[in-house]
Protein backbone atom coordinates (compact mmCIF):
# COMPACT_ATOMS: atom_id res chain seq x y z
CA UNK A 1 0.00 0.00 0.00
CA UNK A 2 1.32 3.43 -0.90
CA UNK A 3 1.91 5.80 2.00
CA UNK A 4 1.96 9.46 0.95
CA UNK A 5 4.80 11.65 2.19
CA UNK A 6 4.27 13.98 5.10
CA UNK A 7 4.82 17.71 4.72
CA UNK A 8 8.27 17.36 6.28
CA UNK A 9 9.28 14.51 3.97
CA UNK A 10 8.01 16.47 0.98
CA UNK A 11 10.03 19.51 2.00
CA UNK A 12 13.15 17.39 2.50
CA UNK A 13 12.77 15.79 -0.94
CA UNK A 14 12.30 19.20 -2.55
CA UNK A 15 15.21 20.72 -0.59
CA UNK A 16 17.58 17.82 -1.34
CA UNK A 17 16.91 17.69 -5.07
CA UNK A 18 16.69 21.41 -5.75
CA UNK A 19 19.23 22.71 -3.22
CA UNK A 20 21.68 20.16 -1.90
CA UNK A 21 22.50 18.17 -5.04
CA UNK A 22 23.41 21.25 -7.15
CA UNK A 23 25.36 22.72 -4.21
CA UNK A 24 27.28 19.48 -3.75
CA UNK A 25 28.14 19.18 -7.47
CA UNK A 26 29.09 22.85 -7.77
CA UNK A 27 31.21 22.59 -4.59
CA UNK A 28 33.13 19.56 -5.88
CA UNK A 29 33.82 21.33 -9.19
CA UNK A 30 34.83 24.51 -7.31
CA UNK A 31 37.29 22.58 -5.13
CA UNK A 32 38.71 21.00 -8.30
CA UNK A 33 39.22 24.46 -9.82
CA UNK A 34 40.90 25.66 -6.61
CA UNK A 35 43.29 22.72 -6.64
CA UNK A 36 44.10 23.25 -10.33
CA UNK A 37 44.28 27.06 -10.47
CA UNK A 38 45.23 27.74 -6.85
CA UNK A 39 42.76 30.64 -6.40
CA UNK A 40 39.76 30.56 -4.08
CA UNK A 41 38.36 33.72 -5.68
CA UNK A 42 38.03 32.15 -9.14
CA UNK A 43 36.75 28.91 -7.66
CA UNK A 44 34.19 30.74 -5.51
CA UNK A 45 32.73 32.78 -8.38
CA UNK A 46 32.61 29.73 -10.64
CA UNK A 47 30.99 27.61 -7.92
CA UNK A 48 28.33 30.22 -7.19
CA UNK A 49 27.54 30.69 -10.89
CA UNK A 50 27.37 26.95 -11.52
CA UNK A 51 25.12 26.48 -8.49
CA UNK A 52 22.70 29.15 -9.72
CA UNK A 53 22.67 27.66 -13.24
CA UNK A 54 22.02 24.15 -11.89
CA UNK A 55 19.06 25.15 -9.70
CA UNK A 56 16.80 25.85 -12.71
CA UNK A 57 17.09 22.42 -14.40
CA UNK A 58 17.04 20.63 -11.04
CA UNK A 59 13.78 22.36 -10.16
CA UNK A 60 12.32 21.03 -13.42
CA UNK A 61 13.62 17.52 -12.74
CA UNK A 62 12.21 17.65 -9.23
CA UNK A 63 8.81 18.85 -10.47
CA UNK A 64 8.56 15.94 -12.91
CA UNK A 65 9.72 13.48 -10.22
CA UNK A 66 7.21 14.82 -7.71
CA UNK A 67 4.35 14.77 -10.23
CA UNK A 68 4.83 11.18 -11.34
CA UNK A 69 5.53 9.83 -7.85
CA UNK A 70 2.97 11.67 -5.76
CA UNK A 71 0.36 13.50 -7.84
CA UNK A 72 -0.68 11.02 -10.54
CA UNK A 73 -3.80 9.13 -9.52
CA UNK A 74 -3.52 5.39 -9.31
CA UNK A 75 -6.41 3.24 -10.53
CA UNK A 76 -7.01 -0.02 -8.66
CA UNK A 77 -9.59 -2.75 -8.28
CA UNK A 78 -10.77 -4.26 -5.04
CA UNK A 79 -13.45 -6.54 -3.67
CA UNK A 80 -15.46 -4.80 -0.95
CA UNK A 81 -18.48 -5.54 1.21
CA UNK A 82 -20.66 -2.50 1.88
CA UNK A 83 -21.28 -1.86 5.56
CA UNK A 84 -23.09 1.50 5.37
CA UNK A 85 -23.30 4.94 3.81
CA UNK A 86 -22.39 7.93 5.99
CA UNK A 87 -22.32 11.68 5.45
CA UNK A 88 -18.98 12.73 4.00
CA UNK A 89 -16.59 14.60 6.32
CA UNK A 90 -17.14 18.33 6.07
CA UNK A 91 -20.93 18.19 5.65
CA UNK A 92 -22.26 20.81 8.05
CA UNK A 93 -25.44 20.82 10.07
CA UNK A 94 -28.11 23.44 9.42
CA UNK A 95 -29.40 25.88 12.03
CA UNK A 96 -31.83 23.26 13.42
CA UNK A 97 -29.00 20.84 14.18
CA UNK A 98 -29.91 18.53 11.28
CA UNK A 99 -27.66 17.40 8.49
CA UNK A 100 -29.03 18.04 5.00
CA UNK A 101 -27.84 15.68 2.28
CA UNK A 102 -28.99 16.55 -1.23
CA UNK A 103 -27.05 14.19 -3.52
CA UNK A 104 -24.89 11.08 -3.63
CA UNK A 105 -21.70 13.20 -3.79
CA UNK A 106 -22.20 14.00 -0.10
CA UNK A 107 -22.10 10.38 1.06
CA UNK A 108 -19.14 8.21 2.02
CA UNK A 109 -19.22 4.45 1.52
CA UNK A 110 -17.90 2.50 4.51
CA UNK A 111 -16.82 -1.12 3.95
CA UNK A 112 -16.71 -3.97 6.45
CA UNK A 113 -12.91 -3.47 6.57
CA UNK A 114 -13.59 0.10 7.82
CA UNK A 115 -12.32 1.70 4.62
CA UNK A 116 -13.99 4.81 3.25
CA UNK A 117 -14.71 5.43 -0.43
CA UNK A 118 -16.08 8.56 -2.01
CA UNK A 119 -18.66 8.45 -4.76
CA UNK A 120 -18.06 11.78 -6.47
CA UNK A 121 -18.38 12.84 -10.08
CA UNK A 122 -15.10 13.48 -11.90
CA UNK A 123 -14.70 15.19 -15.25
CA UNK A 124 -11.21 13.79 -15.98
CA UNK A 125 -12.32 10.18 -15.58
CA UNK A 126 -15.69 10.75 -17.28
CA UNK A 127 -17.63 9.72 -14.19
CA UNK A 128 -21.06 11.31 -14.01
CA UNK A 129 -23.13 8.49 -12.49
CA UNK A 130 -22.90 8.87 -8.72
CA UNK A 131 -26.62 8.15 -8.24
CA UNK A 132 -26.37 4.96 -10.34
CA UNK A 133 -23.44 3.70 -8.28
CA UNK A 134 -25.30 4.57 -5.08
CA UNK A 135 -28.27 2.50 -6.31
CA UNK A 136 -26.09 -0.49 -7.27
CA UNK A 137 -23.98 -0.69 -4.08
CA UNK A 138 -26.44 -2.16 -1.60
CA UNK A 139 -25.69 -2.42 2.11
CA UNK A 140 -24.46 -5.95 2.89
CA UNK A 141 -23.54 -6.70 -0.74
CA UNK A 142 -20.08 -7.71 -1.97
CA UNK A 143 -18.74 -6.09 -5.14
CA UNK A 144 -15.60 -5.79 -7.21
CA UNK A 145 -15.06 -2.06 -7.75
CA UNK A 146 -12.64 0.05 -9.74
CA UNK A 147 -11.47 3.16 -7.92
CA UNK A 148 -8.78 5.80 -8.07
CA UNK A 149 -6.91 7.65 -5.38
CA UNK A 150 -4.32 10.36 -5.37
CA UNK A 151 -0.98 9.18 -4.07
CA UNK A 152 -0.43 12.30 -2.04
CA UNK A 153 -2.45 13.32 0.94
CA UNK A 154 -3.03 16.92 -0.09
CA UNK A 155 -5.98 16.19 -2.44
CA UNK A 156 -8.12 13.70 -0.59
CA UNK A 157 -7.82 11.05 2.05
CA UNK A 158 -10.45 8.82 0.42
CA UNK A 159 -10.40 7.00 -2.91
CA UNK A 160 -13.21 7.67 -5.39
CA UNK A 161 -15.23 4.81 -6.88
CA UNK A 162 -15.20 4.86 -10.70
CA UNK A 163 -17.47 1.91 -11.42
CA UNK A 164 -18.65 -1.48 -10.29
CA UNK A 165 -16.79 -4.20 -12.15
CA UNK A 166 -18.74 -7.21 -10.88
CA UNK A 167 -21.41 -8.19 -8.39
CA UNK A 168 -19.96 -10.93 -6.15
CA UNK A 169 -22.74 -11.54 -3.62
CA UNK A 170 -26.03 -9.78 -2.94
CA UNK A 171 -27.78 -12.50 -0.90
CA UNK A 172 -27.93 -10.53 2.36
CA UNK A 173 -27.96 -7.06 0.74
CA UNK A 174 -30.65 -4.52 1.52
CA UNK A 175 -31.86 -1.97 -0.96
CA UNK A 176 -30.82 1.61 -0.23
CA UNK A 177 -33.78 3.70 0.94
CA UNK A 178 -33.65 7.23 -0.41
CA UNK A 179 -35.36 8.67 2.65
CA UNK A 180 -32.57 7.37 4.87
CA UNK A 181 -29.94 9.31 2.96
CA UNK A 182 -31.37 12.29 1.07
CA UNK A 183 -33.20 15.31 2.38
CA UNK A 184 -33.06 16.16 6.07
CA UNK A 185 -31.38 13.51 8.15
CA UNK A 186 -31.06 13.74 11.91
CA UNK A 187 -27.60 12.75 13.11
Amino acid sequence: MFVPPTWLEGFLIQFAVVGLIPLFIAGIIGIGIKLKKGSWEKAGFFTLGLFILMIIPMYGVNSVFWHYNYEVPSINEKIITVQEWQPKPGIRMNENGMMVINNADQLLLITTENEGFLNEENFFFGKFNTRDIFNKLKVGGTYKIKYYGWREGFNSGFSNILNIEEVIDEKNATVNKYGDYFGTKIV
